[in-house]
């Protein structure tokens, strides 16, 4: 495993294993959308800029949990639970822990954490360094696997994390500050875990083994610098975040028309194609679009939807339209996907996935797409070194070996040396450390 990816993976190990106790009872994902990933990020870029952080290295995730939790490991990466998302439907209660988050990033938490991890056991480092990078990748067996070995092992690490949480909260309340609210809006935020009596999911745990200190010990550091203030999201943000929900709650099928949004057809158009009629769900998008015919993810929902209905031509029109360099990895691999069920334009497409994999690298699915584009290109030996790969993200490390090794018999020993050579060199990887 390259050195800078096992770094990235070390911190994904570090935070789940802040909260492994909780989502190790769970069956959740990463719940992967363009537009509540885009919506997310925006909000912490301005938070990033405020704290002096690279606004471009922010990505925002959602874990696919009831728990009430976010965590950061670092880099830019926040994880943020679709439980806390839907519980506080006020943009602000979002802003309060992503500012928060900010905080442990500007003051480097997360990294003198990994080195203490790594200090005081490398075996359960390694054992997490196997597990969770399969986890990443769409895994969610060797996500349990992992977890499951670190579990009995949480206590130990939790001891050192309660100090640095009010120095993220005072870093989190000084950004708050210059983005023209204040630490109210983390007060509120506290108030509400404080009347869930929950923390992170650990309000029966015993002080001394908390991730966190006690809400109302938080609130008492906060209401120092507090204004005694209301404050209220602009009308934008407010409008953004609600189809984030929306988009949740359809995901998730709990979604309610009447207690949300009664007039908004885009909400009801996802939900009708989350439960089956896809034929009504279109033709409410399509209806959408005469009337705000710019309107990007309106367009992007309603290609995604002809797509999974099987209308391939139509949808690849959208997605035509639509497509520039720019646009988020996720509506590439669509695009990139569409093209290669319609065997079309193979090469664009192949093209489109590699700009994909280094915006998101750990996504399974490109290399999924790219063996299958070169599947029907007829580059056999390269197609299955491709699935190769994605079953290695996957941690199915002996489907990888099988395949790494069918490759070597299907490419050109001519004109295909440098890929017979990756070919080989992951074979002695998997053999070495997995098999």
């Amino acid at each position: 495993m390259p050195k800078a990816i096992r770094g990235f993976v070390a911190k994904i190990l570090l935070a789940l294993l802040c909260c492994a106790a909780d989502f190790a009872k769970a069956d959740f994902h990463i719940i992967r959308d363009a537009e509540i990933e885009e919506i997310l990020t925006e909000i912490a870029q301005s938070v990033f800029k405020v704290a002096g952080i690279n606004p471009e290295s922010a990505k925002v995730y959602v874990v696919n949990s009831d728990d009430i939790n976010a965590f950061t490991i670092g880099g830019g990466y926040v994880f943020v639970t679709s439980g806390l998302l839907l519980r506080f439907k006020d943009p602000l209660y979002f802003l309060g822990v992503l500012c928060h988050e900010t905080g442990h990033m500007a003051a480097r938490h997360i990294d003198r954490h990994i080195v203490a991890l790594q200090n005081r056991s490398k075996n359960i480092m390694l054992a997490m360094l196997g597990g969770l990078l399969g986890a990443v990748a769409g895994s969610q067996e060797a996500l349990a696997l992992a977890l499951g070995y670190v579990v009995t092992d949480e206590r130990f690490y939790l001891r050192y994390s309660r100090g640095d949480e009010f120095a993220a909260d005072a870093l989190g309340a000084s950004y708050l500050e210059k983005l023209g609210y204040g630490s109210d809006v983390m007060i509120e935020v506290f108030s509400e875990f404080q009347r869930m009596e929950i923390l992170n999911g650990e309000a029966s745990l015993p002080v001394y083994i908390r991730t966190h200190p006690k809400s109302n010990d938080r609130i008492s550091a906060l209401q120092k610098r507090a204004k005694s203030k209301k404050f209220r999201a602009s009308e934008e943000l407010a409008k953004k975040y609600l189809r984030v929900l929306i988009k949740l709650n359809a995901y998730l099928k709990r979604f309610d028309v009447k207690t949300l949004v009664p007039t908004d057809d885009y909400s009801k158009a996802i939900y009708l194609h989350r439960i089956g009629r896809s034929k009504e769900a279109i033709d409410i998008l399509r209806k959408l679009l005469k009337t705000n015919p710019n309107d990007f993810y309106c367009q992007e929902t309603l290609a995604q939807i002809l797509y999974e209905s099987g209308r391939l031509n139509e949808s690849i029109a959208i997605y035509e339209k639509i497509y520039n360099k720019k646009v988020n990895a996720l509506i590439k691999i669509d695009y990139a996907n569409a093209l290669i069920e319609a065997n079309k334009k193979l090469d664009f497409a192949i093209s489109i996935l590699e700009t994909a994999k280094y915006e998101d690298y750990f996504n399974s699915d490109i290399y999924r797409l790219l063996g299958k584009a070169y599947g029907k290109k007829k580059k056999e030996g390269l197609s299955l070194l491709l699935l190769a790969q994605e079953q290695m993200l996957l941690q199915n490390y002996r489907s990888a070996y099988e395949l790494l090794i069918v490759s070597l018999r299907k490419f050109d020993k001519k004109t295909e040396q440098p890929q017979i050579k990756k070919a080989k060199y992951f074979i002695e990887l998997v053999k070495r450390d997995y098999l």
